[in-house]
């Protein structure tokens, strides 16, 4: 499937970058949404950064700026380098950079359905972790509090849901990334410190956080 990018694509659309997200990882997802949304062209945010699969920069001779695209300038620095489970995303520093007015809205919206997807399985994963340990002698995900805080996490991850299902391409999507925000952070506590190691469940998090911070939407906000 491929989404025409001169107007926006529904949510139906957009909601295999879930899916891809849960099942194979950022990387996987972030490449299908660019070669679906902006072929050629390295997806800079407002900041005038980027933070995309290396394969992305490679397949890409140009960069977005408010303008259009323009030629990619070479010899770019990494800013960081973060290694997920199926690969590294790379950030870089793009002058004068920023989002294209014709693929932007198709790809930001895009990055709340990948983060839906990873914030998804970052929960499941909880679940699955809590479930294999007791505490005197109790299953731990059967804790009263830690049902709450589950059922807390569940209920950010359907308000992102709800949100994503009505094609949302303006200010709901600050909404999406709050509810994404508190509901990768509740979950990242229940596993402890492990939650907290590099190569540990937290990546994840940390790579989602960093695609909202690299993509947000755009400034303007509901009332």
């Amino acid at each position: 499937m491929t989404i025409t990018v001169s107007t926006p694509a529904t949510a139906a659309d957009l909601r295999r970058y879930r899916t891809l997200a849960y099942t194979a990882g950022a990387v996987t997802a972030l490449g299908a949404l660019h070669a679906d949304t902006s072929p050629g062209v390295v997806p800079v945010g407002p900041g005038g950064h980027t933070f995309l699969p290396a394969a992305v920069y490679a397949a890409s001779d140009r960069c977005a700026t408010p303008d259009g695209p323009r030629p990619q300038p070479y010899g770019q620095t990494v800013l960081d380098r973060v290694g997920t489970g199926d690969g590294e995303l790379i950030a870089w520093r793009v002058s004068d950079g920023g989002p294209d007015p014709d693929t932007g809205t198709a790809w930001t919206a895009g990055i709340a359905w990948i983060r839906l997807g990873l914030t998804t399985r970052l929960l499941d994963v909880a679940a699955a972790h809590l479930r294999g340990r007791t505490v005197a002698g109790v299953v731990t995900l059967n804790l009263p509090m830690v049902r709450g805080i589950l059922a807390d996490a569940a209920a950010g991850i359907a308000e992102a849901q709800a949100l994503l299902d009505t094609d949302v391409y303006g200010a709901d999507l600050h909404r999406v990334h709050r509810a994404l925000d508190e509901t990768g952070r509740s979950c990242l506590h229940l596993f402890g410190a492990a939650g907290f190691l590099t190569d540990g469940p937290g990546s994840d998090l940390r790579v989602s956080e960093l695609l909202a911070e690299t993509y947000p939407p755009p400034n303007e906000e509901a009332p």
